[in-house]
């Protein structure tokens, strides 16, 4: 057995981490990690958050009970600035929602409780989510632009604001089980890997 879990390894590769600064989908918060700015509970589910000096903040969501990071947020804090995001090629406040689909081949997926766009004060909010092929989780790109001169026509303009990685599972719970898979869609390799 040990012998087939050798060879397995040694002809996928190594697995990537799909992780935000330390902090690693599907496995407890280490003791490495940054000191959070607070944390909660809320049965069944823990809550952390960080503010970091580079102009990103970052959540975590958690199983109460046995610490298994289930949901990890990234963002511009001020919404300004570009920065790297934790995925290769990617930028704050650069990338565009036209690139991610140019990048990613297709438009995603939507969740039903969740859509595609929404309004959150002065601006427009577009969720773009792709399953990654192999796994059941769930990478999100959350791209925004002024609600004022916002429109379908201009929307692929709107830049990258938040990354968001899931277990697909918690996904279903918080955004709903339904995921319609708009045309051209399939699952993406994973981005972490690049």
């Amino acid at each position: 057995m040990r012998l087939a879990l050798a060879l397995l390894t040694i002809l996928a590769g190594p697995v990537a981490a799909q992780d935000f600064r330390g902090v690693t989908l599907d496995e407890p918060i280490p003791d490495t990690a940054p000191e959070p700015l607070g944390s909660e509970v809320a049965h069944p589910f823990a809550y952390s958050l960080w503010q970091f000096e580079d102009g990103l903040s970052m959540s975590a969501t958690r199983d109460a009970e046995i610490g298994e990071v289930l949901y990890l947020e990234m963002w511009r804090s001020d919404g300004t600035g570009q920065q790297p995001t934790p995925i290769e090629g990617l930028t704050f406040g650069e990338t565009t929602r036209g690139d991610l689909h140019a990048r990613f081949g297709s438009e995603g997926i939507v969740f039903e409780g969740r859509g595609r766009f929404a309004e959150a004060g002065p601006m427009a909010v577009y969720f773009i989510s792709y399953e990654i092929e192999g796994l059941d989780t769930v990478v999100s790109f959350v791209t925004v632009q002024p609600l004022a001169t916002a429109s379908e026509d201009v929307a692929d303009a709107s830049v990258l604001d938040a990354v968001i990685m899931a277990d697909g599972r918690y996904l279903d719970q918080i955004w709903g089980v339904n995921r319609g898979r708009l045309p051209g869609y399939t699952p993406i390799a994973d981005p972490f890997a690049d």
